[in-house]
């Protein structure tokens, strides 16, 4: 067995390579890299510096040392990397910074700097220039660890390599297969000239954007497989630059389901490990919150060993948890595990993510394992710890998958040494390829020439790579590029896009001859589609939607007397459910019936909506009223005493339950809810001599209890209308007189007070709550024979909107017979959206057409028409 040696670029042509002499049984050949090639000369278990050994000491290195120059900016985000680039570009081109030939200062910081490694370098790591030297001083052991040495298709060889290839020309044969046409008079071996043909018959297919351009990809690599004959080895598909094109191949070869091989590698934040980082990059940066610590918890190592899947089983899903603690008050109530409470496992680990990014190491080591922890740590040498979210973006994963039988998806440059039969090229812009050179931040021009510093320049490289994979003999080649960028912007075609190079327009709504998943197949194949039931359901839905202007069962219908709305209807039924059972029938159903709710995420606020506020209001009033003997008789002194009270009580305990505003905005929102539930304690006088007053009292609701004394037994039943509709709810006050003849309801609103409020009855179905209110009281207290019914608006001081008297009689004669008209007419399938569907507060926007102003100005006759008896009811006052 004879050795031999192959020099390669990339990890593509590594792989492919040693595939190849597998397939050959070519045991004596060792397929290596420059790097490689000079550790294996040099032996005494040298090994070239690579990047994560090199960015730590770096680092280090600017800490420590003073510079002319870089003080200044030594301290900037990203420092590190900028200037590893740069030495990489010094030692690339064989130049000495220690010389006499560069008296610059900014050369001179970055030879202090490249001193500075070599003494904190760990046993055995060299830096390139020191890796090639060792290697030049045992060449003479080149024919028994080397032997005939083969440079396999390099476009070109780095001037820091050339001196160790000329001393292995003296020992052993060297060749080089070159497929570039550029200056080797440098080169002392055999030149392997492969001739390039002029490629003929090329296209290049526009597409729309970079998305339609990984479609029509895949759309061809499919092709070239349904042929029985062509293998996944023999197609490749690449680009200049992966950026752009990379997520899309990512998301849609998973949903072709074809052999895939990146060869760039796959994005961190696509795998477990990347997702596992992310949710405690999210921490750790961002703070606590229950969602983030689910998710934390979930995805850990760590955490997902040390505690039960269901540990948070006690804990609301509405609690925001944004303190440790309000997570330690949390953890109190839950069980143990295994003999450990639970907050002692979890307790240390919040207390560690509070400190954020200085706690990054630490949090790193004690939450994740294996290839999680590998990621974390190879992100904080990158870039510093507050930065990790950005860092984690731009980290790739090897693809496990082998080259040698799938499709490759990876840069143009890299199938320069492995090229395959079957080649499509995307990019070819005036943007992408090929692309600009770049100047070196550190090194501009003024410091050292780019010609010096940059042997072959992006730009030429990029145009070259083109030339040799289009006239590649054995390869057929097939171009596109996108009319657009992703943000809409024109794009003008390559300029080695030559006359000789047919264009060929490829719209968007194309039907392809080969489709590249079973989503592409139903849009080519309309006929396969059409027959799909969720399809044709799609369709009618659409037409009837936007092409018929009497109302369809798409827009609310259903068959007669359907169980789901009888049993909805047979639940107790709050004021809010009746009035949009009364102004959107479709909307109720929605609710109520189908239960169509968007979960709640609990994010920080920064302050509360009007809903949540009100809530507040009114849990300050019941506390305080608890906390009182006697609302009727309390003095001024009580009042403020037991909504001080109440306030302290609700400040700690509502942190635990739902998300609050960050602390100080959170005290603000409780001062002014205090006030606004004084106002509601202190409103008016008293309601008669010997009055009793009663505050945030149930009715209709037996599975509660309520904790203070009520005008009448809580579980008593009250049913409304003609089909006997169960009502409940809570009323904000009722003062009730010594001999139950006289009742006075108060609803407390903390919304800004309304400009015709003295007009307002029913407002069409919109004010709906004192009315029912006083409908449940004449069940709730038989003996009653005058209802005063207020609106209390807490925002001003005026007086409250009464209504009373015959006024408050035939508000609710009307009243019940429109809830008898709807519940009719939903029971009889009729369900179509009414006005509060329109309204821009309606969550519930997003299941209706997208054009909804001219889906309700086509749909509304039929609207009015099909609800022709409840439609009167809207404009009432």
């Amino acid at each position: 067995m004879e050795r031999h040696t192959v020099v390669v670029e990339g990890t593509l042509a590594f792989r492919m390579q040693r595939v190849a002499a597998a397939q050959a049984g070519d045991h004596g050949l060792d397929v290596t890299t420059f790097p490689l090639l000079a550790a294996r000369l040099a032996g005494g278990f040298s090994r070239p510096a690579d990047h994560a050994t090199l960015v730590p000491i770096v680092a280090q290195a600017l800490a420590e040392t003073t510079f002319e120059e870089l003080e200044m900016v030594k301290a900037r985000p990203g420092m590190a990397r900028a200037v590893l680039a740069s030495l990489d570009r010094v030692w690339t081109a064989d130049i000495r910074l220690g010389g006499p030939l560069n008296p610059s200062a900014r050369l001179r910081d970055l030879g202090h700097i490249e001193s500075f490694l070599r003494q904190h370098l760990p046993i055995g790591a060299l830096l390139p220039g020191d890796l090639r030297d060792r290697a030049l001083a045992r060449i003479v052991h080149a024919r028994a660890v080397v032997g005939p040495l083969h440079l396999h298709r390099l476009v070109s060889v780095d001037p820091l390599w050339r001196p160790l290839i000329e001393a292995l020309s003296s020992v052993v044969e060297v060749t080089w297969d070159a497929p570039a046409t550029r200056d080797r008079t440098w080169f002392p071996g055999k030149i392997l000239a492969t001739p390039l043909q002029s490629p003929e018959h090329l296209i290049c297919e526009v597409c729309a954007d970079p998305r339609a351009e990984v479609v029509e990809a895949l759309r061809w690599a499919r092709a070239l497989l349904s042929d029985g004959v062509t293998q996944a080895s023999d197609i490749a598909i690449a680009s200049a630059d992966l950026s752009v094109w990379d997520d899309h191949m990512l998301v849609l070869a998973a949903d072709a389901d074809l052999p895939i091989h990146f060869a760039g590698g796959v994005s961190a934040l696509s795998t477990r490990a990347g997702q596992t980082c992310a949710a405690l990059a999210d921490v750790m940066i961002n703070g606590l919150s229950q969602d983030r610590i689910r998710r934390l918890s979930l995805l850990s190592p760590y955490l997902s060993e040390a505690l039960p899947a269901d540990w948070m089983k006690g804990i609301p899903t509405e609690a925001g948890l944004f303190e440790p603690e309000h997570w330690a008050r949390s953890l109190e109530t839950l069980s143990h595990y295994e003999g450990t409470p639970i907050a002692t496992i979890v307790m240390p680990v919040l207390y560690d993510l509070v400190g954020g990014a200085k706690a990054a190491v630490k949090l790193g080591k004690s939450l994740l394992r294996g290839s999680s922890l590998g990621l974390w740590q190879e992100a904080l040498r990158l870039a510093p710890a507050a930065a990790m979210e950005m860092t984690l973006t731009s980290l790739r994963i090897a693809d496990e998958s082998d080259p040698a039988n799938n499709v490759v998806w990876g840069r143009a440059a890299d199938l320069v040494g492995a090229p395959r039969k079957y080649m499509r090229l995307l990019g070819l812009s005036s943007r992408s390829w090929p692309r600009g050179d770049n100047a070196d931040p550190l090194l501009p021009e003024h410091v050292l020439n780019e010609r010096e510093l940059v042997d072959l320049p992006r730009l030429e490289h990029d145009r070259l790579t083109f030339e040799i994979l289009t006239g590649h003999p054995n390869s057929k080649v097939t171009l596109s590029r996108s009319r657009r960028s992703a943000e809409g912007a024109f794009l003008a075609k390559s300029g080695l896009l030559q006359h000789r190079v047919a264009e060929r327009l490829l719209s968007r709504t194309r039907t392809p001859e080969h489709a590249f998943s079973e989503g592409d197949r139903l849009l080519a194949r309309t006929d396969d589609a059409l027959a799909l039931p969720r399809i044709q359901s799609v369709i009618s839905c659409w037409a009837d939607w936007t092409r018929r202007l009497e109302t369809t069962p798409h827009d609310g219908g259903f068959r007669e007397h359907h169980p789901a709305i009888l049993r909805a209807l047979s639940l107790p039924q709050s004021a809010t459910s009746l009035r949009r059972l009364l102004r959107d029938p479709l909307g109720y159903v929605w609710l109520r019936v189908l239960g169509m709710t968007a979960p709640e995420l609990a994010v920080q606020p920064l302050q509360l909506d009007a809903m949540t506020f009100g809530e507040l209001v009114h849990e300050l009033l019941r506390l305080a009223v608890d906390r009182m003997p006697s609302v009727v008789s309390a003095t001024p002194e009580e009042i403020d005493s037991a909504l001080e009270a109440a306030v302290k009580s609700i400040a700690e305990d509502w942190p635990l339950t739902r998300a609050v505003p960050p602390r100080l905005l959170w005290l603000d929102t409780i001062d002014e809810a205090r006030r606004r539930a004084r106002r509601g304690l202190t409103v008016d006088d008293r309601f008669g001599p010997g009055t009793q007053s009663f505050s945030e009292v149930p009715f209709g609701t037996p599975e509660s209890q309520a904790k203070n004394s009520v005008p009448w037994h809580e579980n008593q039943q009250v049913l409304i209308g003609r089909f006997g509709i169960p009502l409940k709810g809570r009323i904000d006050r009722v003062d009730v007189k010594p001999d139950r003849r006289g009742v006075r309801m108060s609803d407390y609103k903390t919304g800004k007070t309304p400009r015709d409020l003295r007009g307002v009855v029913l407002a069409g179905g919109a004010e709906v709550q004192r009315v029912l209110y006083a409908v449940a009281i004449k069940q709730l207290i038989p003996e009653v024979s005058a209802i005063i019914s207020r609106l209390v608006y807490l925002d001003t001081m005026e007086p409250p909107a009464r209504l009373e008297g015959d006024v408050l009689e035939q508000a609710e004669e009307k009243l019940l017979r429109f809830i008898d008209i709807a519940v009719e007419g939903l029971r009889a399938g009729i369900a179509h959206p009414g006005p509060d569907a329109f309204a821009d507060y309606n969550q519930l926007r997003i299941a209706l057409p997208a054009a909804l102003d001219r889906y309700q100005g086509r749909k509304d006759e039929g609207f009015n028409a099909g609800q022709h008896k409840l439609a009167p009811f809207w404009r009432e006052l």
